[in-house]
């Protein structure tokens, strides 16, 4: 007895072989699902015994091992069999048959059907005639069967699916004359597979496209694999199986994604199916497959049809543009009232910048990995709508700082709210430039719009932090470079404690920002020492008073370099500014004070004669020879003087108002030092109470003195 089962257990096939001593017969207890083959008239019904050729109980071991083409081929040999015995003439049932040619058996091996000697000696030629003939159609009802059978159980896994769903009844195939057209049929038996396998999109929620196109995805993969394996190899090369099963499956896809796209999409559905459509479906689905067996792609339309894909990024480039210019403006309007609700809560960090870059970038990442074209376009389209944002946002922030130094009380909650703002661009500069490199050639005039706003934004906010700065330590300035300043620290050390205390605040700001804020304090602080200097408070009567300035100059030079240092400026050009000053001062010949003035002219193209002639003052030259030759030295600088830059410019900043004369320089000179020689030699028996009323009037005479010679 020879059964045969399907994967799921279900009797497929059952047939009994019964000896009667003189041959082979043959009861037929079903064929398939429903089907009875041979003589049987149902399931489980028993007919006559009928002799079965051994022929044709091989084409059914061939079937049932799935060797199709050599089954088919017996088969054809039957078929021209029984067109042989069509033809032969009826005879009674006492008269032997008409003899045959004999010719040479169909098969070549032992197992041969009946021999036409015994069909000429049968009576029942016409009946052997009519059941050899109905024993074709029934084996090739057989063999189509199991062509069937293969294309729905390739693989263990499609019977697992097949558990899922309702029993599928096969419907009687009815035998047909030739052509048969087996191999059309089969490949409509393919397209069919592979539509039943393929998961349709049912239940799948708005966003949740991606999910179910990897479903998509992992199950054509599982079964093509399953098909190579199992089923190509059935099929002789001709066939070409595997690429049919590839464009049976190809075309399922795309009669899914026609019916996706037949509808509207979210932009994350859209995303998903140009990313599926552009690189998943061509590099994980047919670049998979076509790893083992060469898939010829030429025979392959498109999943999804040029016209679709165009309107599909025309969708999604719409919907970026409306969502940045509605967005944005929401986030900045909230941002806006924020501000004066937090005013006195010192946030040093905004989110404003996080929640922008998050909305664009989750737009600008899904394109860019879609494609470049994609990416370029909506980089474009980001890129335009930030720019629009950067400007309302500087103006916004500019009409804040007006208000509050209006009415406000510009207190620490709004040093620490300018900080924040500040702390927003180095982020969004980085963005700017991520978009201007997707679409370099199309966005450089966006970008250049967007870093001006940024730019603006960082200056106004370092020369708020700076103007509040120099409210505290402006008045310590004042008391420099006084005869008191040469015996008392007490004002450069407010100064730098001042620096420090508001720089514990200061460093909360994020780089470059941060860098811009401490490179202009560093400047401006060296702008009011500076000018403090050319005031000409001081004027050195003598070799021993220029020491003792020089060197206190040189002193705290020395300390503000630390200090800068520490705050990490990265102005170190102005670290030599005041020890040129101090040099200048000490130096006693006329060739190394030029020298000196070569130097500072050098390093500083700003300075001007009316600078070097006031330090000559301070130093206390009044030989007019001496000095002409140092202030031609910066003559001559200054005609062969290139360009200033504006960000290394110093004595620009510090302009002198008249210059000193000789003669009454001469006399100031003289004024002091009748004024230092009183000091020195007055009368010490006083008492202390006389003492020091007659300082203060000492210095007050010496003040107006020194304002009179000045005047003059």
């Amino acid at each position: 007895m020879f059964i045969r089962e399907t994967a799921w257990g279900k009797k497929l096939s059952l047939w009994r072989l019964e000896w009667d001593g003189t041959g082979f017969f043959y009861v037929g207890l079903g064929l398939g699902w429903d089907k009875t083959f041979f003589y049987g008239s149902g399931m489980g019904q028993e007919r006559k015994s009928t002799p079965v050729s051994p022929f044709i109980l091989e084409i059914l071991q061939l079937v049932n091992h799935r060797d199709l083409l050599l089954a088919d081929t017996h088969i054809l040999e039957l078929e021209r069999e029984c067109e042989v015995l069509a033809l032969l003439p009826a005879t009674p049932a006492s008269t032997p048959t008409s003899t045959l040619s004999t010719s040479t058996p169909p098969l070549g091996h032992s197992l041969s059907f009946s021999s036409y000697d015994e069909v000429l000696s049968s009576n029942a030629t016409l009946d052997s005639s009519r059941r050899k003939a109905k024993d074709v159609e029934l084996l090739y009802e057989a063999l189509q069967k199991e062509m069937w059978d293969v294309e729905e159980h390739a693989d263990a896994v499609w019977a697992v699916r097949e558990e899922t769903r309702t029993e599928r009844v096969s419907t009687h195939i009815q035998p047909s004359q030739r052509p048969r057209r087996l191999k059309t049929k089969w490949r409509h038996a393919v397209a069919e597979a592979a539509e039943w396998s393929l998961p349709h999109q049912v239940d799948t929620q708005a966003g949740q496209l991606a999910l179910y196109l990897e479903r998509l995805r992992s199950r054509m993969v599982d079964d093509l694999d399953a098909a190579r394996r199992n089923a190509v190899s059935i099929y002789p090369e001709e066939f070409a199986a595997f690429q049919v099963y590839v464009e049976s499956y190809h075309q399922a896809v795309a009669k899914r994604l026609r019916t996706i796209t037949s509808g509207p999409l979210q932009i994350t559905d859209v995303y998903s199916l140009l990313e599926w459509f552009y690189n998943i479906y061509n590099r994980d689905v047919l670049g998979t497959i076509g790893t083992s067996i060469p898939i010829h792609y030429t025979t392959l339309e498109p999943i999804l049809p040029q016209p679709t894909v165009d309107r599909l990024e025309e969708d999604c480039i719409s919907i970026v543009r409306d969502k940045v210019t509605t967005e944005l403006i929401q986030v900045l309007d909230e941002e806006e009232r924020r501000w004066a609700q937090t005013l006195y809560i010192e946030e040093y960090q905004s989110n404003l910048a996080r929640s922008v870059i998050q909305r664009l970038k989750v737009d600008l990442d899904r394109s860019t990995s879609v494609n470049q074209f994609l990416g370029a376009r909506v980089a474009r389209c980001c890129l335009i709508g930030l720019a629009d944002f950067l400007f309302n946002f500087q103006k916004k922030v500019e009409m804040f700082h007006d208000t509050q130094a209006e009415f406000g009380d510009r207190g620490d909650g709004y040093v620490s709210r300018t900080i924040a703002l500040v702390n927003c661009c180095p982020p969004l500069r980085t963005f700017v430039e991520r978009c201007r490199q997707c679409d370099p050639q199309g966005s450089e005039e966006t970008a250049q719009r967007a870093n001006s706003s940024l730019d603006r934004l960082i200056s106004q906010s370092v020369r708020v932090l700076t103007d509040r700065l120099f409210e505290h330590i402006r008045p310590f300035f004042d008391k420099l470079m006084k005869r008191k300043w040469l015996n008392n620290t007490e004002a450069f050390e407010a100064i730098e404690a001042s620096i420090k205390q508001h720089f514990r605040k200061f460093k909360r700001m994020d780089p470059p920002p941060y860098q811009a804020l401490v490179g202009e304090v560093h400047r401006r602080v060296l702008v009011e020492y500076v000018r403090a200097v050319m005031r000409g408070r001081i004027i050195c009567t003598s070799s021993k008073m220029r020491k003792r300035m020089a060197f206190r100059l040189q002193d705290e030079a020395k300390q503000l370099k630390g200090l800068f240092r520490d705050l990490e400026s990265s102005a170190s050009w102005l670290d030599s500014t005041i020890c040129h000053l101090a040099d200048i001062i000490l130096l006693e010949d006329t060739p190394s004070i030029q020298m000196e003035v070569a130097v500072l002219v050098k390093e500083f193209p700003d300075i001007r004669k009316k600078h070097v002639s006031t330090l000559l003052n301070v130093r206390g030259m009044t030989r007019q020879a001496e000095r002409q030759e140092i202030l031609n030295v910066v003559k001559d600088f200054e005609c062969s003087s290139a360009l200033i830059c504006r960000e290394r410019a110093l004595f620009a900043d510090i302009p002198i108002t008249s210059e000193v004369h000789c003669i009454s320089l001469g006399l100031m000179r003289l004024a002091m030092t009748v004024s230092n020689w009183f000091s020195e030699h007055r009368p010490r028996r006083r008492r202390r109470t006389s003492a020091r009323n007659a300082a203060p009037q000492t210095a007050e005479t010496t003040e107006d003195t020194s304002k009179l010679h000045r005047e003059e």
